[in-house]
C-alpha cells in the first residue's frame, strides 16, 4: 500500500482575492442574504479537451443557490467583479512555510484557474498558485518528502443538496488555503495518520491559521499493487483517517478479486447491458419505495447481469458491500436514493416473493445470474442505471475521487481530475519573489521549540495541551500584550470552556474584551476572582466595555486603606471577609491584614 497526503489549512484575516474579512469556522449565517442562483457548463480547455471529471458533474444539470452574507461576501465571490491582487499576508505565511520545509521557491507566483463545475465556486473554476516545490518535513516518524505547496482560495459552505439543487453560502468562498501535497510515501493507515498529524502540527505554527474543527482538512490518495490511485476528499477528523485508509486499502483488494472472478466467469465480457421497464410487474405492490415512483409517473428500471450472483453482495469492508459501489454511481449519476440487488433480502423492501419471481422471469434471469433495480423518476432512473451497469463492466480499480464520510468510509464522488483543468487566470498579475518578500516572510518556529516554550511558561501538562489548542494564537497575542502567561492559558481553556458549557456564547467575548480584563488585572483594577463573572457579563453585553461592567457591578478591586478600614468595619474575620468581598479583593493582601491581627 502506497499512501500520499493533501493537506489543506485555512488561514484567517482577509480573504485571498477581495478585502471581506474571513469567518469564524462556526459563523451563523443571518436570516437575510442576497440569493443568487445559477447553471454552470463545461468548456474545453486551451488544449482542447473536456476534463472527464467536468464532464461527469455538467451531465448532472443541477441549479445553484448561493447565500452572500453581506459582512463577509462581495462581488468578487460571486463572480460579478474582478478580483484584487493576491493576499500578501496569505502569500507570506506560504513563503514562511516553504522556508520551514527547504522548499524550492518559485520566482513568480502565477495564479491559475482550476474548473471545478460541482457548484462550489460561483464562476466554474477555483484560483490556486503553486509556491514552492520539493522539501521535507522531519518530525519524530523521520522525514516526509513534500511534492508542492500551493495557496489557493477555499470554495464555497455547503448548506443543503437534492437531485436537482444545491445551495452553498458565500462566506466561506475564497478564503486563503495552504495546500501541502506529499509524495506517496506512507506504507501504512498508522503512518499516513502520523504524518497528516505532524503536518498539521507544523501548520499550526504559523501566526494566521485558523484552528476549530473544519478549518483544516485531509485528502487520502491511496494505492495498492493491482489497484489504483483514488483519491478521498474531505476528512475533516484526523482520528479517522487510520480507519479510512485501512478502509480503501480493503475495498481495493475486494474490488481487485470481484474483477478477477467475473472475468474467470465470463469468457467474453458484453461492452453494454440493456435494462427494462418493469412498472407493470409492480402496479399493486406494497413496496413504498417502488409505489411512490409509480404514483408520482415515474418509472421501475431493471437489468439483468449476467453470471453476477454472490457479486453483488461481496463486503468490501464493514456495511460496504459491491453492491453500494454500483448504488453510489447511481446516486452520483442520476440523483437517485439508491438501488435495489437481487443479493439483497426482498423483503427489506416490501417486495413479495411473487414479484421477485415475476421480475426474474421478466428479465430472463438464471440461477448464476444477479439483477438491479432502480424505482424513480424516468429522467433521473436512466442516468442512474446507465452508471450503475457501466460500473458494473469495469474489471479493474478505477481510478476515481471518493468523498469520506462520518464512519471512515468513502463513496464514489467523480472521476479523477486531469491536468486539462488548468489554465492561467488573466484577471491577477503575476507577483515577483524577491529576496525582501522572502526576509519579510520570516522564519517558523518548529513544533519542538515551541513546545519548550510553553512546557516552561505554564508547565509540561499545560503547554502540551495549549501547543494543540485552537487558542494558541490568542494566547501569544495576550502575553505579548504583557497578560501573566499562567493566568491567560486558565482563562482561555478553564474559564471559558466551563462558561461555554453553560450553554453561554462565549464568541460574543472579543479579543478587545480579553485585552482589557488583563490590563485592568495587571494595573489592579479588578482581581483575578473577578475574572469568571465579568466575562459572564460581557457575554451578556458584548457592547460595554470590561471596565463599564465592573464598575456597574461592584467588582472593582478593593486595597489599601479602603480595605483595612472594611476589615475592620466586618470584624476581622477571615472566612467571613471572603466570602463577602472575596472577588473584589485580593487574598494575599487580606492574608497580610489576618497576620498583622495575630
Amino acid at each position: 500500500m502506497l499512501c500520499g497526503l493533501e493537506i489543506h489549512q485555512r488561514l484567517e484575516g482577509k480573504k485571498l482575492f477581495n478585502s471581506c474579512p474571513t469567518p469564524l469556522p462556526d459563523q451563523k449565517l443571518p436570516e437575510n442574504c442576497a440569493r443568487i442562483t445559477r447553471m454552470l457548463n463545461t468548456a474545453a480547455s486551451e488544449l482542447g479537451v473536456i476534463d472527464s471529471a467536468s464532464k461527469f458533474e455538467h451531465s448532472r444539470s443541477r441549479t445553484f443557490e448561493y447565500l452572500a452574507p453581506e459582512d463577509f461576501s462581495c462581488l468578487v465571490d460571486s463572480d460579478e467583479e474582478p478580483p484584487t491582487s493576491i493576499n500578501k499576508e496569505a502569500l507570506l505565511q506560504a513563503l514562511k512555510f516553504s522556508k520551514h520545509i527547504n522548499a524550492s521557491i518559485v520566482d513568480e507566483v502565477q495564479v491559475m484557474r482550476k474548473a471545478v463545475t460541482d457548484g462550489s465556486n460561483p464562476s466554474g473554476f477555483q484560483r490556486t498558485s503553486l509556491i514552492s516545490i520539493g522539501g521535507e518535513l522531519k518530525y519524530e516518524g523521520g522525514e516526509i518528502p513534500i511534492t508542492s505547496l500551493c495557496i489557493e482560495e477555499e470554495s464555497a459552505g455547503i448548506i443543503s443538496s437534492n437531485p436537482d439543487s444545491v445551495s452553498y453560502r458565500l462566506d466561506r468562498m475564497g478564503v486563503p488555503l495552504i495546500e501541502i501535497s506529499t509524495e506517496p510515501v506512507f506504507t501504512s493507515a498508522e503512518e499516513a495518520a502520523k504524518g497528516a498529524q505532524a503536518l498539521g502540527m507544523a501548520l499550526r505554527m504559523l501566526d494566521k491559521v485558523m484552528r476549530g474543527l473544519g478549518t483544516i482538512r485531509q485528502d487520502v490518495n491511496v494505492s495498492i499493487p493491482g489497484g489504483a490511485r483514488v483519491e478521498i476528499k474531505g476528512l475533516q477528523d484526523l482520528h479517522l483517517l487510520k480507519t479510512l485508509v485501512e478502509n480503501e486499502v480493503r475495498r481495493q483488494e475486494a474490488l481487485a478479486k470481484i474483477s478477477a472472478e467475473i472475468k474467470k466467469r465470463h469468457k467474453k465480457m458484453p461492452t453494454s447491458l440493456p435494462f427494462e421497464d418493469a412498472g407493470e410487474i409492480f402496479l399493486s405492490t406494497k413496496s413504498r419505495l417502488i409505489s411512490k415512483a409509480l404514483e408520482s409517473g415515474g418509472a421501475v428500471l431493471a437489468a439483468k447481469l449476467p453470471l453476477f450472483a454472490g457479486i453483488l453482495g461481496t463486503e468490501l469492508y464493514s456495511e460496504k458491500r459491491f453492491g453500494s459501489e454500483l448504488s453510489d454511481y447511481a446516486k452520483q449519476a442520476g440523483g437517485v436514493k439508491g438501488l435495489i440487488h437481487s443479493d439483497e433480502d426482498m423483503q427489506k423492501y416490501s417486495i413479495s416473493p411473487q414479484e421477485a419471481e415475476a421480475l426474474k422471469k421478466f428479465l430472463k434471469i438464471k440461477k448464476e445470474d444477479a439483477f438491479i433495480l432502480i424505482a424513480d423518476k424516468k429522467e433521473r432512473a436512466e442516468p442512474a442505471i446507465i452508471a450503475a451497469l457501466s460500473r458494473a463492466l469495469v474489471l479493474c480499480v478505477p481510478g476515481e475521487t471518493r468523498k469520506a464520510d462520518e464512519k471512515g468510509g468513502s463513496s464514489f464522488m467523480r472521476p479523477l481530475a486531469g491536468a486539462h483543468r488548468m489554465y492561467p487566470e488573466t484577471d491577477v498579475r503575476p507577483i515577483l519573489i524577491t529576496k525582501e518578500l522572502l526576509q519579510e516572510a520570516g522564519e517558523l518556529v518548529s513544533v519542538g521549540k515551541r513546545e519548550k516554550e510553553l512546557c516552561s511558561l505554564l508547565g509540561d501538562d499545560f503547554g502540551k495541551r495549549m501547543l494543540r489548542s485552537r487558542n494558541l494564537p490568542l494566547f501569544e497575542r495576550l502575553i505579548a500584550n504583557g497578560a501573566d502567561a499562567k493566568l491567560a492559558a486558565i482563562t482561555l481553556e478553564q474559564t471559558l470552556v466551563a462558561l461555554r458549557r453553560e450553554g453561554i456564547d462565549i464568541s460574543l467575548i472579543g479579543e478587545d474584551s480579553l485585552m482589557e480584563i488583563f490590563s485592568l488585572y495587571k494595573n489592579e483594577k479588578i482581581t483575578k476572582a473577578s475574572f469568571e463573572p465579568l466575562l459572564r457579563l460581557c457575554s451578556g453585553s458584548p457592547e460595554k466595555s470590561i471596565a463599564s461592567l465592573a464598575r456597574e457591578n461592584n467588582l472593582q478591586k478593593i486595597s489599601g486603606q479602603e480595605l483595612e478600614a472594611l476589615w475592620k468595619k466586618e470584624g476581622g474575620d477571615m472566612r467571613k471577609f471572603m466570602s463577602k468581598y472575596g472577588l473584589v479583593a485580593d487574598a494575599a493582601e487580606i492574608m497580610k491584614m489576618a497576620k498583622k491581627k495575630n
